[in-house]
């Protein structure tokens, strides 16, 4: 189990993010990729409800930047983001719920988590989905000092490179904390920040990026001819944040819960 050295807590604390590799195993990776291979299927049987596509409706939100007239079938290129699959689908469930994160997470924000983000990204061939440079910064005052009690995590699914649009960091940018810039506000960002600095993570799947909700990042589109996958959980400590679902008491599981049943959505799986 992947557990946090002295070292990789100085670097984390020091830089504002932290990769570790090999996390998540091969069979657990492909487990996921049963979860987006569902998700897929839904965009392209079509007949989604709106509220789930505006975000209008309670927290899933399947997130198409597709041009107006796109069919379905042909929508999945621009598929851009799902939050709270973990409502959709088991295997995205499984992994929020991996003792891997209590594992990882305890030297910095301990076992007792609630989680504020459940979303997997999606950069598929041709839909030129990119994430311009933006903070996570979390709504006040329901977190209380994020910078040290929130947590992002991203697990690799598939293999990210340069080419096909792998995450960039700019270390030490959490130093600057919230710059209050609107979200992918174009401009905004570089007023505040050196983005020449900016790195590149590559990885590979299974590898996990952690950072902080003021670390500065970003993504450019995929121009490969094959996708990129990544999925992504906040976890806060518990005691800091008044919002959110649990995800580990004292390093135990919690599952998922909701209000609403997803069944109008689950009902589309392709046979």
């Amino acid at each position: 189990m992947n557990a946090l050295t002295d070292e990789d807590v100085q670097f984390f604390r020091d830089q504002g993010y932290l990769l570790q590799r090999a996390v998540f195993s091969a069979a657990e990776i492909d487990r996921l990729g049963q979860g987006y291979d569902y998700i897929t299927s839904l965009v392209e049987r079509g007949g989604i409800e709106p509220q789930y596509l505006t975000a209008s409706g309670p927290e899933v939100h399947i997130h198409i930047q597709a041009p107006r007239g796109v069919h379905a079938a042909a929508s999945v290129r621009y598929l851009r983001k799902v939050q709270w699959p973990a409502m959709l689908h088991p295997a995205f469930e499984e992994i929020r719920n991996s003792p891997r994160f209590p594992a990882l997470l305890e030297p910095l924000i301990g076992v007792s988590l609630k989680q504020f983000i459940n979303q997997i990204n999606f950069k598929m061939p041709g839909g030129e989905v990119s994430f311009p440079w933006h903070q996570d910064v979390r709504p006040t005052p329901a977190f209380r000092q994020q910078e040290t009690n929130y947590v992002q995590t991203i697990i690799a699914v598939d293999e990210a490179s340069v080419a096909n649009g792998c995450l960039h960091i700019i270390p030490e940018s959490h130093k600057l904390g919230d710059l209050k810039a609107d979200r992918y506000a174009e401009g905004q960002i570089e007023e505040h920040v050196d983005v020449s600095k900016a790195i590149p993570l590559e990885v590979a799947p299974g590898d996990v990026v952690l950072f902080t909700p003021y670390t500065v990042h970003g993504s450019t589109p995929n121009t490969t001819k094959r996708p990129r996958r990544s999925y992504i959980n906040g976890f806060v400590r518990s005691v800091a944040c008044d919002v959110g679902k649990w995800a580990f008491l004292d390093g135990t599981p919690v599952p998922i819960t909701s209000d609403h049943d997803y069944c109008g959505i689950r009902h589309l799986q392709a046979v």
